[in-house]
């Protein structure tokens, strides 16, 4: 349970001077678990953090009127981006965050995840804020690639076509080998932007699961054992893993049950939007409140806690990021509705 930013919006301050006075003190509100270094219990060995390693961010925003069923309030999803990019950098504004984030000559690919788009029906809505951003901030979307992205999107952008098919030679993994993805020769920037939702198989797929097994010429391989280790050793490939800059989750609705597909008995508006730098740490997260959806619909847990979902713990192994909700500081800003 990730607790409020200690920051309040007092009559009278603009939401960017709101900001500014929240990113003054990030890092304040720290995630379930009590303190860094104070594992909570757990009946498997206990995952460690490793020694002077810093908490991982991850920035949540929340409103019950972004999103209405298959309807999105545009505004207040721009709003709600922006401000988590701020948050997350602690910058003044979004084109300093991207800034922060990536370089300027950076051609950026923006993963979204085609399972399931089009029953949650907020992509094209998401693909446009995000689009939209980068490009206030001074990206051409001639530097950017969608990947399972609306075509409509690209179209209205004019961004660069993604490149087709995948390499002639195989890249080996810790666990395997496979043909990548060619267009992971086009950009030099990834953006992993998933849907928050429950998988059959793997318990969740997030940023971590809408890279690995998209870049690969034969994902069904890497299903067995919860999909691990394949997830993280495929991202932990230094060409994809190098490149990952942002995760951004679009959580506007979620697929609490009967994931990947969305099925309308499994589909919840939620109205989250996730942001981190730390792709292990956002999916642990997720996975909370997953729990908590699901638990307000009297469903069982995914698992009893984040870490013990197989890909997530063996990517904490790995040293990719941090699934101990202990080691995550999760700052919770008040959407401005």
């Amino acid at each position: 349970m990730d607790k409020q930013h200690p920051h309040f919006r007092a009559p009278g301050l603009s939401r960017r001077g709101f900001l500014r006075a929240a990113v003054s003190t990030l890092g304040a509100a720290r995630a379930m678990g009590g303190e860094h270094g104070d594992p909570p219990k757990t009946e498997t060995p206990p995952l460690r953090l490793r020694p002077g390693e810093p908490p991982s961010r991850v920035v949540q925003l929340r409103s019950d009127r972004v999103v209405d069923g298959p309807h999105v309030h545009r505004g207040r999803l721009q709003l709600m981006l922006e401000d988590a990019l701020c948050v997350l950098t602690r910058s003044d504004s979004s084109a300093d965050a991207w800034r922060k984030l990536l370089e300027p000559r950076d051609v950026v690919g923006l993963k979204f995840n085609h399972t399931g788009q089009t029953a949650l029906g907020t992509t094209p809505v998401f693909a446009d804020a995000v689009v939209e951003s980068l490009v206030s901030a001074g990206w051409d979307p001639k530097q950017l690639i969608l990947l399972e992205a609306p075509a409509a999107t690209a179209a209205k952008w004019q961004t660069t076509p993604a490149w087709e098919g995948f390499e002639d030679d195989e890249t080996a993994f810790a666990s395997g080998a496979d043909h990548l993805i060619k267009a992971l020769r086009q950009v030099n920037a990834l953006v992993s932007v998933p849907f928050l939702k429950t998988h059959n198989i793997a318990g969740i797929t997030g940023s971590m699961k809408n890279i690995s097994h998209a870049f690969v010429k034969h994902p069904g391989r890497y299903h067995g054992g919860g999909c691990s280790p394949f997830i993280p050793d495929i991202l932990a490939i230094p060409a994809i893993r190098s490149k990952l800059k942002l995760c951004l989750v679009d959580g506007l609705r979620a697929v609490v049950r009967g994931g990947p597909e969305a099925q309308p008995f499994g589909i919840r508006d939620a109205g989250y939007v996730l942001a981190s730098t730390d792709p292990v740490a956002v999916d642990a997260h997720a996975v909370t409140i997953l729990n908590q959806l699901r638990g307000e619909l009297g469903l069982g847990r995914l698992a009893a806690t984040p870490e013990s979902i197989p890909h997530l713990r063996v990517a904490h192994e790995k040293g990719l990021g941090i699934a101990l909700p202990h080691g995550i500081d999760v700052v919770s800003v008040p959407a401005a509705d």
